[in-house]
């Protein structure tokens, strides 16, 4: 498989299951604003925090990025489900956040002198994926978006806001983005019923809260939405169970895209080889160790899988081998201890499980220190 073959089905496996686990509690940094120097930062401790951690209030808190930390000063007053916005003013020391690239997190102290991530922070810069965004430009923020699916809270993504909405509905991006276009195929003829697929169906044709929107080609090929998040996209072009086309935008809020596409090869077959295999990996986020529980069906033979730890640059810092299974299917634990790999620190990572040279599944995870 080539590197940039495996980098577009990495992307597309990560962008399906971003969604496809609950993630509770609520984040706790909901919205970042940075203007002329000046930054502030929209909090929300959801109740369930308590109950993980034990955090009593900022004296056990304190706010990180690349280029440091500060404790927050004496005496803030601190509310559960409830928003509350910082700025420098409320931190014992300077925070340099650097406007173009940062990782901008909450950690809890666990009472002897070590401290830990609560959960993913905002992470922006240069480069976007499907974790991180660009840094915000004037009157633009960077928010978490969190979805629900009858009810019931279900993920959360990273997306562009404007204008900033600091002080007020948290966890929810009014911002969208304009996407039309055209899709040819080989003799300039247009395609007619050509899906832009990009999330799972149950969250494009379900009851997500806010609606995810899909959308695909009318009789004369065209296509327009008005529903995009303002994110990083990784679009999959499939007609009749076939993909004929990968393609990644980036979108910026309140704009507007156009494109036309060509589709000059053979589609190739769908196989959701994801919907056979499950990947729980517990505890995540964690310190010392993880476990990866993993379901194979009966049905399926295989000989030899992989779990595989990758960086957020995309560089392999470890793996787990599966080799010469003799019988199909099942249930496989495999423990991992960071220790144990090379230049592994606290921070967010990526793994994957590939089968038989597939690869099936990828899901982020969360070393603390």
């Amino acid at each position: 498989m080539t590197m940039k073959k495996l980098f577009f089905v990495l992307a597309f496996l990560i962008s399906h299951n971003i969604f496809c686990n609950p993630t509770v509690p609520l984040p706790v940094i909901s919205e970042f604003f940075y203007n002329e120097g000046n930054w502030q930062i929209e909090l929300y401790f959801s109740w369930e925090w308590h109950g993980k951690y034990g955090i009593q209030g900022f004296e056990d808190l304190q706010l990180v990025c690349n280029s440091g930390e500060a404790l927050f000063i004496d005496g803030l007053k601190f509310q559960w489900d409830s928003i509350i916005v910082i700025d420098q003013t409320m931190l014992a020391s300077a925070f340099f956040i650097n406007p173009d690239e940062d990782n901008i997190s909450v950690k809890f102290s666990d009472g002897s002198g070590g401290w830990h991530w609560i959960c993913e922070g905002i992470e922006y810069g240069p480069e976007p994926n499907l974790y991180n965004t660009t840094g915000p430009k004037p009157e633009q923020s960077i928010c978490m978006q969190y979805f629900y699916i009858n009810g019931f809270p279900y993920s959360y993504r990273k997306m562009k806001q404007s204008p900033p909405t600091i002080g007020s509905d948290p966890f929810n991006v009014s911002s969208r983005t304009s996407f039309s276009g055209f899709v040819f195929d080989q003799n300039m003829q247009p395609v007619e019923g050509t899906k832009f697929v990009y999330c799972e169906e149950t969250l494009c044709y379900g009851n997500t809260v806010p609606a995810y929107a899909c959308f695909e080609t009318d009789a004369n090929g065209y296509f327009e939405t008005d529903g995009l998040f303002s994110n990083w996209h990784f679009f999959e072009l499939t007609k009749d169970g076939y993909v004929f086309m990968e393609d990644i935008v980036f979108m910026e809020p309140d704009s507007v895209y156009y494109k036309e596409y060509y589709l000059t090869g053979v589609g190739v077959k769908t196989v959701n080889l994801m919907k056979d295999i499950e990947v729980v990996t517990a505890p995540n986020p964690f310190s010392h160790k993880t476990t990866f529980h993993i379901s194979i069906p009966q049905e399926l033979d295989w000989s030899e899988a992989r779990i595989t730890i990758f960086n957020m640059k995309g560089q392999e810092i470890d793996f787990i081998p599966i080799v010469g299974n003799p019988w199909a299917g099942g249930k496989v634990i495999l423990d991992w201890v960071p220790g144990n790999a090379n230049n592994i620190g606290p921070g967010l990572y990526l793994y994957t499980m590939e089968l038989d040279g597939k690869l099936i599944k990828s899901e982020k995870l969360i070393i603390n220190e």
